[in-house]
């Protein structure tokens, strides 16, 4: 093993749920071709490829590792690298973070949900083997998590929130308290801070619509480009609620197990809470009542 093939960073374990099943299940190709097209999926949701040179230019900064397994997805991001010199650890973690929120929110929309644990620590990898103490970190808090969140371990919340950069923004636009919240469970007596990946969704929407909506607010006066903006935004922002809130009514009565029901009955509970904060169309929020008297009706 060489020196610098050793590097310090952060490690996110993302578990798929019900893959594990899909995977002890499948007996044809075609099954086994499902599995890989999904798994492939995911892992392109979490290394973002563009056609934007500009983009392409500040991902070459990154020395981000994306690996996919059976029914799993394993990301590595150094604390040492091209974006980190230039601009320390602070701001190139947070946007990352905030990608990580984005495919989440990307793969629910697609019926794929996802439970992930993220640590600071060593890693090592050579062509055929993977050794990681923040790895196995990241394993054990993916599944202290239970529901279908991405977690922080305690350490590296503490890293963020204690991070002497953090004290560049303002308490408005703190970045800390904008990406994370805090999961508390009474029955299991566990605490842990998780990526708000339905408000950060939210937030990285737009206005456009449409090729017409656009050549229409070209051509408007600026109260009629303010008004067409602010409405494409709302109509964005309940599309995305109402697919939100479809996937996990349909996943919620297809699901057999109690306890995987049990995940769904707090991703919508969470997704509601979200919806009274974004809009008032009562078709944004989630009802697994309504989804159940559907399905037996």
């Amino acid at each position: 093993m060489k020196r610098n093939m050793v590097s310090y960073g952060i490690t996110a374990f993302i578990d798929i749920l019900g893959f594990s099943e899909k995977v002890l299940s499948a007996k044809t190709y075609e099954d086994i071709n499902e599995i890989q097209l999904l798994l492939e999926k995911i892992q392109k949701e979490f290394d973002f490829k563009t056609k934007d040179s500009s983009i392409k230019d500040v991902q070459k900064l990154y020395k981000k590792k994306v690996l996919a397994f059976s029914d799993c997805v394993v990301i590595n991001i150094p604390l040492k690298s091209n974006a980190t010199k230039y601009d320390g650890t602070f701001d190139p973690l947070m946007i990352e973070l905030s990608n990580f929120a984005i495919a989440q929110g990307s793969c629910v929309q697609n019926g794929l949900f996802l439970r992930g644990g993220i640590d600071l620590g060593w890693w090592f990898q050579s062509r055929t083997s993977l050794i990681s103490k923040s790895l196995v970190s990241a394993y054990k808090i993916e599944k202290l998590a239970k529901m279908p969140i991405i977690a922080l371990s305690k350490g590296f919340y503490n890293f963020l929130s204690k991070h002497k950069h953090r004290d560049y923004y303002c308490n408005e636009l703190d970045p800390v308290k904008d990406l994370f919240k805090k999961y508390k469970s009474i029955k299991n007596g566990i605490e842990v801070w998780y990526l708000d990946y339905i408000s950060i969704c939210l937030d990285s929407l737009d206005w456009r619509l449409s090729e017409r909506q656009v050549e229409e607010h070209r051509n408007a006066t600026p109260d009629k480009k303010t008004k067409i903006e602010r409405n494409g935004y709302r109509k964005n922002t309940d599309n995305w609620l109402i697919k939100h809130a479809q996937k996990i009514e349909e996943s919620y009565v297809n699901s057999p197990d109690n306890n995987v029901c049990e995940k769904y009955s707090w991703l919508s509970k969470y997704h509601n809470r979200m919806v009274n904060g974004y809009s008032k169309n009562p078709k944004c929020k989630c009802s697994l009542a309504r989804a159940r008297k559907k399905k037996n009706s």
